[in-house]
């Protein structure tokens, strides 16, 4: 018994450890490093950190990041630490650099290289001397008489349209949906896409060295014992110095010996010239970002290339962390071939059997499969790359290309267990559907199996799809190669043996770029320069022959279009089956039946709720379909009368349904499905098909748009829509029906309209390069297929279109109706042609040069603009299924407001993904981005700034500048700033983010409005508060259109106002918006809604201070701001009026008495004109999160720091304090520890309703040393009452920013940073003095972010707790 006793003990005593552990969070680590020069620098990580992240932080301070060949030791842990060993294990946590012998020449390849990656900001992004224009000779006089994209003519160029271009009207959303007459005002200046790369750019300095380059063998002295090689440097003031790389570091031989471990610091030592340049540059490092992020290590990556390489088209000069000549590369395993003979096969298979019962077991065979996908993929690429090029080579150099002519097969190869065909695609823009259709058969058995894999879906369908794993395809230049394992009749015994793959190197930091890939498009006879001069009479005849090739190709695609047969591709992805079985799992559930019973219904409601009232008729629909979807066997349960009488029906038949499906599906998969209690396992494939079909038309796709008018789903662009309609199993050829059913959101209309179109237009672009012969007239062939596609068109002397237009618009209406089975009016003269440019360079694979340009004009592109091809490829993705469901588990607890579960949630699925992706990766990145918004929501603000930049960092390295991830953490990054009192930081961020959207989802798409929000509330900040009305005025007006006058989101717009109006204590205009909020809230959410009693919260604040203002003004005591709120009621626009008229104007008496005759006309109805005036003043957010998050933020900023006289007399010191102002806050911001303050020195705060979360709460006062102007944020007793009610609404809007997939919510960056430069000296008319310091203090007490995503009338946990603080 005593040993059962001892292991039942230790089993305890291990079950205890683990809870603990699970518990444990992880929190901010200062980590003390001490630098080769004696200094100690402090970094700022987290307890889950290890030697690998402290190696990347330190490449981000500028005082180390020029270092690479150390070691880090400690006192107790000993010399060269591992990379894996984790930071919170040092005791204490200090470190010392350790300068290592460069025992390799490619380490003191890999110093250069750095070296040259840390200058080129200062010249590899600066525009080019020569600013690239369309050439004279590309456009004639017509473009200035051709129908410009706001269509002002009143004739309409569509022989079907019916409205003049410009129509707002609500009776046609067609034309209402993708018009710009509904986007908001462009506040700044519309973005530029040859200011793409500005934001990384230093140019303005002067280089630190001109020129850096490798002396050739022969010109070198005699080397001593050691050298590697010698370089010769040009400095900033002209003089050449030549250099020897070596075992011990760099050294220069002349009169004085001088030797130094890295490069900056020997020239240092021999130029003061190059000493001022660095130091200028370091400092322009921290300008740029004090945290980290500086602006070195960039790839190629982007459909924009550089604009160095503008004036080197013809070979690219890559970027120092491609540069091949320094040591650098595209990344990737196996670019040499050193992987091609992998036992693939063998590997794949053990990999299907290795135990997965429980999660540790899942996690080991989830890394293996991983690391081995990974190299799969990347061997896979290489190789297809490889044999399209011989292709491309052969093809070029044979005088007859008939080997390789369109739709035939060009090669077959293989490599021990790859197989690898290349396929010359059909120049025939059909040729995708044509293959569909020939097949039905076949695609049916595809649809069968793919349902059956759906429905049998676990953690484990992804790695057990051998086939699905082993499979690759490679598109480029016109080619497709197909990549796949050949699997070996006769594998061992596999039960028995593991697998054994090498770890990716360097935590996977240098995964494969794929434009590193690309074929250079450009050569030296081209054209005489690069700039874009005048074509050559060559060229230009090249130009004529491929504007016929593409009329031809369109000409042919629309006959073949208008006689072919209709047919319904009626395929199946497997995720449709998975989400279906989650559809019926939940309806078993009582408190998540979707079911029509009427004691269900108010579940129905609660899943949309917060829409308007144009939504109704959307909500019915669904539920009218749901309940035709259940009495015809989709339901979960067979209880209903009609799917027990088809049972019944078929009784006869079920022993042979059953056998079928159990011989075609896995044993374990069938009883799983039996137990579900579904009856799906008495079908047969194809009645499950036929239900299947009936799912996806009746329930799915109006799920869909009910998510994304909840704002539940917000996709920005193309990729993002495809995603969440993959993600649910369903296909893009259903575009064309989510229009129809998304009649009254028009953002959502835009955006299918605009990815339809996207669509049409691959098939003509990839029909023309397949069809051109010789690589050399590819760049003249895509760029006459652009014009044709995106130029005007031109208008003939008789206003009627030319010809060219006249068959795209014909070839596209087409199209559009056979293939998304949607008509086309007049929406292509409303299109965002740079949306549609982007969207062609992403699926084609273009590189085009960053330029301007000009879409009407007939021929906004030439050659030279085409720089290069890179491939496009497809493969599944190999993650970790249990850290993607603790990542949904996190977001559902975050909308719960369970603040406590989402942080244990989002921890245990970081760590997951780490231990499987790796801490560089894409899907890592998207955990590091969910934690981060948890953590910000429990006031951890410095943390979760920590953790969006590890998400900024992967984002832009491994998905691109402008990936709607990379967008996203952009947005959330200047929320988390602002938080911190960075303002300037915060707002150079958010105008990024919002630069990155105008190209994406345009002015019109509530995140764009939520980012006005953000904008409105940094402006705010600074003291712009007339700039922060435009903004919100703007985004109310937006909210209002897309969503409607009775959308949650419309009511966060009101109470973003209300707070705004608050903070310069216009509080009788703050009572009359935020009635309108509640009044929104309560017939939405009801009067129990956490978010409702925060708004009526608010409203009993402004009524308290609104009565107190009235008292002080009978008293003959008016404060400086009571003649604003005196006026009564003003919209907006009468608001703006009067704070930015002139100030002499505004203090005459005769305009007083004019306005307040106008109040009183308003005051009679108090609602009505609110509800007007809110209207047409702004338009908070388009996602749920970001929009309440502004909201809140304003609020919460505005109403706790202007609540009473007591509280400020308790904290009068850091009201004196924060008087300083803006400039006091920039300079503290400086020499306060580079930026970082201690927010909550005790802990996280994260209180929901009736419980603590006990963490550190954050102190307000200590958020004052840094920004000195908002002290006035007083909290106090009174001012918790206000806030308490509402920690957990504001959980809600986030939950749906957070998913990996919703992209951009609460991202909303804005042009406010060139506002602040223009606008900031602006005087403040009629504001009162203590207006700045209110602002401040609201800035303090909220941030932004947290009211955008806080639900609108919800306080912030922070607020409460800094209340308490105080107490």
């Amino acid at each position: 018994m005593a040993p059962r006793s001892g292991r039942g003990k230790s089993g305890k005593a291990k079950a205890e450890k683990k809870r603990k552990e699970e518990k444990v969070v992880p929190s901010v680590l200062d980590i003390a490093v001490i630098t080769p020069y004696d200094a100690q620098v402090i970094l700022k990580g987290i307890s889950t950190d290890r030697i690998l992240d402290v190696r990347r932080l330190l490449a981000n301070h500028v005082e180390t990041c020029h270092l690479t060949n150390y070691s880090l030791s400690h006192e107790m842990k000993g010399q060269r630490l591992n990379d894996r060993v984790e930071v919170a294990t040092l005791k204490p946590c200090l470190l010392k650099m350790v300068e290592e012998d460069y025992t390799e020449e490619a380490q003191a390849v890999s110093h250069v290289r750095r070296f040259l990656d840390i200058v080129a900001c200062t010249t590899r992004f600066a525009k080019p001397k020569s600013s690239r224009s369309p050439p004279p000779s590309s456009t004639d006089a017509r473009p200035k008489k051709t129908r410009t994209p706001q269509a002002r003519e009143p004739p309409s160029p569509s022989p079907s349209d019916g409205k003049a271009g410009g129509s707002q009207s609500p009776s046609d959303p067609p034309v209402s949906a993708i018009s710009q007459s509904i986007d908001m005002a462009a506040i700044h200046p519309s973005p530029k896409l040859s200011e793409f790369y500005d934001f990384f750019s230093l140019s303005h300095l002067t280089p630190p060295i001109h020129s850096l380059r490798r002396c050739p063998k022969d010109d070198t002295e005699e080397r001593r014992d050691g050298d590697y090689f010698e370089i010769q440097v040009k400095i900033c003031n002209g003089k050449l110095v030549n250099v020897v790389a070596s075992v011990k570091g760099f050294y220069t031989q002349g009169k004085v010996f001088q030797q130094s471990h890295s490069l900056v610091d020997l020239l240092q030592q021999l130029s003061r010239a190059f000493a001022n340049g660095y130091e200028s540059l370091m400092k322009a490092f921290i300008e740029h970002n004090k945290f980290g992020n500086l602006p070195y290590g960039f790839r190629a990556n982007t459909w924009l290339v550089p604009p160095s390489v503008v004036e080197s088209p013809t070979n690219f000069p890559s970027l120092p962390a491609e540069d091949e000549n320094w040591g650098g590369n595209g990344g990737g395993q196996g670019r040499h071939g050193e992987h091609d003979l992998h036992p693939w096969a063998t590997d794949f298979a053990i990999l299907a059997s290795l135990p997965c019962k429980t999660e540790e077991e899942r996690v080991v065979r989830d890394r293996k499969a991983f690391l081995l996908h990974s190299l799969f993929v990347d061997v896979s690429i290489f190789r297809a790359v490889e044999a399209i090029r011989r292709l491309i080579n052969s093809d070029s150099s044979a005088k007859d290309a008939k080997h390789h002519t369109p739709g035939s097969v060009g090669l077959e190869d293989r490599v021990g267990d790859l197989y690898i065909s290349v396929k010359r695609d059909a120049a025939d823009a059909n040729s995708k559907y044509k293959e569909t259709s020939n097949g039905d058969q076949h695609a049916e058995e595809i649809a069968q199996r793919n349902l059956l894999k759906g429905i049998t879906a676990d953690e484990n369908v992804v790695i057990r799809d051998t086939f699905s794993l082993g499979n690759v395809i490679v598109k480029h230049c016109g080619y497709t190669a197909q990549v796949r394992v050949v699997t070996k009749k006769k594998i061992g015994k596999i039960e028995a043996r593991d697998l054994e793959i090498d770890d990716q190197p360097n935590g996977g930091a240098n995964s494969l770029n794929l434009n590193s890939l690309r074929v250079l498009l450009q050569n030296s006879g081209d054209s005489e320069s690069p700039g874009g001069g005048q074509l050559t009479k060559p060229a230009a005849d090249t130009v004529d022959i491929s504007d016929d090739l593409v009329q031809k190709i369109t000409k042919q695609s629309l006959t073949e279009l208008e006689e072919e047969p209709i047919h319904s591709e009626r395929s199946i992805r497997w995720e449709l089956g998975s989400c279906w079985i989650q559809h019926l799992q939940k309806k078993e559930a009582p408190s998540e039946n979707l079911s029509i019973n009427p004691d269900n219904i108010d579940e129905d409601e609660q899943a949309v709720k917060g829409l308007g009232k144009q939504f109704k008729l959307l909500k019915k629909r669904e539920r009218k379909q749901n309940a035709t979807a259940t009495s015809s066997g989709l339901g979960g349960n067979d209880t209903s009368p009609s799917a027990d009488s088809n049972l019944v029906a078929q009784t006869h038949g079920e022993s042979t349904s059953e056998a079928e499906l159990r011989k075609s599906i896995p044993e374990e998969a069938f009883v799983r499905l039996e137990e579900m209690g579904s009856g799906l396992h008495l079908k047969s494939a194809e009645e499950l098909l036929q239900m299947a079909h009936r799912y996806y038309d009746e329930i799915a796709l109006p799920k869909l748009v009910t998510d994304f008018g909840s704002l539940e789903l917000s996709p920005v662009d193309g990729h993002t829509l495809t995603d969440f309609m993959h993600l649910r199993g369903l296909k893009m050829h259903s575009l064309g029906r989510v229009v129809e059913l998304a009649e009254k959101l028009p953002h959502i209309q835009s955006l299918c309209i605009h990815e339809m179109v996207t669509r049409a237009f691959k098939h003509i672009l990839k029909a023309v390069v397949a069809s051109v012969e010789n690589i050399e007239d590819l760049s003249a062939a895509v760029a006459s297929t652009l014009n044709f596609l995106l130029g005007s068109g031109g208008v003939e002397d008789n206003e009627t279109l030319n010809e060219d237009c006249l068959l795209r618009l014909q070839w596209l209406r087409t199209f559009l109706a056979r293939r998304f089975g949607w008509t086309l009016k007049d929406e292509f003269q409303h299109i965002r042609k740079s949306s549609i440019l982007r969207g062609l360079c992403h699926k084609v694979g273009l590189e085009l040069v960053p330029r301007d340009y000009d879409m009407d004009s007939q021929n906004p592109f030439t050659k030279s603009d085409i720089i290069s091809m890179v491939p496009v490829c497809k493969h599944v993705v190999c993650s970790s299924a249990d850290g993607r469901t603790l990542l949904e588990s996190s977001k559902v607890a975050l909308d719960k407001g369970k603040l406590e579960e989402a942080v244990t949630y989002g921890t245990k699925a970081l760590a997951k993904m780490i231990a499987v992706c790796g801490p560089c990766h894409r899907t890592t990145a998207s955990a590091y981005s969910l934690l981060a918004v948890v953590l910000y929501h429990t006031g951890d603000f410095n943390q979760a700034t920590i953790y969006q930049q590890k998400a900024l960092d992967i984002n832009e390295r491994e998905l691109g500048l402008d990936h709607p991830d990379t967008m996203k953490s952009y947005g959330d990054l200047s929320v988390f700033y602002y938080r911190l009192q960075h303002i300037e930081l915060a707002l150079k961020y958010v105008n990024r983010a919002l630069f990155l959207l105008q190209f994406t989802c345009g002015l019109s798409h509530p995140n764009t409005a939520a980012t006005y929000i953000n904008v409105a509330m940094m402006e705010e900040g600074m003291g712009n508060v007339h700039v922060a009305l435009r903004y919100l005025h703007e985004a109310l007006k937006c909210n209002q259109r897309l969503l409607g006058a009775d959308h949650i989101q419309t009511a966060a717009s009101f109470h973003a106002i209300a707070i705004a109006l608050s903070l310069m204590e216009a509080f009788s205009l703050s009572v009359q918006h935020e009635q309108t909020t509640l009044k929104i809230l309560q017939a939405k959410l009801g009067p129990e809604d956490l978010r409702t009693q925060d708004a009526a919260a608010w409203l009993e604040y402004f009524e308290s201070k609104a009565l107190e203002q009235q008292e002080a003004a009978r008293n003959g005591t008016p404060k400086p701001d009571a003649s604003i709120a005196s006026k009564g009621h003003l919209s907006v626009s009468d608001l703006l009026d009067y704070i930015s008229s002139n100030q002499d104007f505004k203090r005459s008496e005769v305009h007083k008495k004019q306005r307040r005759a106008k109040v009183l006309q308003i005051e009679d109805k108090p609602t009505q004109a609110l509800s007007e005036a809110t209207v047409d003043n702004a338009m908070l957010q388009d996602s749920p999160e970001s929009t309440e998050t502004a909201v809140d933020s304003i609020t919460a900023e505005a109403g706790p720091g202007t609540v009473d006289m007591d509280e400020q007399d308790q904290e009068g010191d850091d009201a004196v304090r924060h008087k300083a102002g803006v400039s006091t806050l920039s300079m503290e911001e400086t020499t306060s520890d580079e930026g970082w303050q201690e927010a909550n020195p005790k802990g996280r705060s994260g209180n929901t309703i009736g419980r603590k979360f006990n963490r550190r709460r954050p102190v307000l006062e200590k958020l004052n040393i840094s920004s000195s102007e908002y002290a006035n944020v007083s909290t106090s007793s009174s001012r918790r009452e206000i806030i308490s009610p509402v920690k957990k609404a504001a959980l809600r809007a986030h939950t749906t920013e957070t998913s990996p997939l919703k992209q951009l919510k609460g991202s909303s960056l804005s042009a406010g940073e060139d506002l602040v430069k223009t606008q900031g000296k602006a005087p403040l008319a009629r504001v009162s003095p203590s207006a700045p310091n209110l602002a401040t203090m609201a800035s303090k007490s909220l941030s932004y972010k947290q009211v955008a995503l806080a639900p609108p009338g919800t306080r912030n946990a922070t607020r409460e707790t800094g209340g308490r603080n105080q107490e």
